[in-house]
């Protein structure tokens, strides 16, 4: 496990794993990140669990070996769903942290018990969400709010406000009264989603949970940097077309 200086390791299906960075940097401005943005098995929802589970046990102890990291953040939503604990175990004592667990925190800032879980298209399996819904939701009603186009948009740094609005729109009107963002994409428009669901609506975002969960832990493990300089960021990508692309966005 690294030291108090060590990087802080944010796996993810794609550049939506920056509005993760971002959080924790928010939080702790002195830590090194780095992202390992899957493009090449992306989207996760699309491949079996058991080839999902294999890649990502097998990414996550690559890069350990390599950065060395104190800490890993597993920032997909159908990563955590599917290969969350695996990737615990093959890493222990390591902590490696998720950004599940976000629907019962929509749920405690909701008067009328309506809640969506907005993600991107394609970024959670229907079934498996279903299920985690009903154990999640807290005896509230959760709806599963996924954006068409979403994960494209961001991955290409396209604006996504008219998406988002419509999106907010049609959950308004179904009398949705708290949003849960569950995906890294989801958590990289937060800002465009706040903006479309007015005061009225409480917008909880997975990305900062996380974040929140990364500050908590290394504070109080005394594990926070004593650098006095700013945190760097690196950028990774599995597939370097797409990561070439997307970096010419940014």
């Amino acid at each position: 496990m690294g030291s108090s200086d060590s990087p802080i390791v944010v796996i993810a299906s794609g550049f939506g794993g920056v509005a993760v960075c971002d959080a924790i940097v928010r939080l702790l401005p002195k830590e090194d990140t780095v992202l390992l943005a899957d493009h090449a098995y992306a989207p996760f929802a699309r491949r079996r669990s058991a080839v999902v589970i294999d890649r990502l046990t097998r990414l996550a102890g690559d890069v350990v070996a390599e950065r060395g990291p104190k800490l890993v953040v597993l920032a997909s939503a159908q990563g955590c769903a599917d290969a969350r604990e695996p990737i615990r175990a093959g890493l222990a004592p390591l902590p490696v942290i998720g950004i599940d667990g976000i629907v019962p925190q929509a749920a405690a800032r909701s008067a009328s018990g309506r809640i969506a879980l907005m993600t991107g298209a394609g970024c959670l399996r229907g079934g498996q969400l279903a299920r985690a819904l009903k154990r999640e939701r807290g005896g509230g009603r959760v709806t599963w709010s996924a954006v068409p186009g979403l994960r494209e948009l961001v991955e290409s740094g396209r604006d996504a406000g008219s998406a988002v609005a419509a999106e907010v729109a049609t959950l308004r009107a179904a009398g949705v009264d708290a949003i849960a963002l569950g995906c890294p994409h989801a958590s990289a428009v937060a800002a465009q989603v706040k903006l479309a669901a007015g005061e009225q609506v409480a917008v909880v975002d997975s990305a900062a949970l996380a974040a929140e969960r990364v500050r908590r832990l290394l504070m109080r493990g005394g594990r926070t940097t004593a650098r006095r300089r700013p945190g760097r960021r690196e950028l990774i990508s599995t597939d370097p077309a797409a990561g070439q692309a997307g970096l010419a966005t940014r």
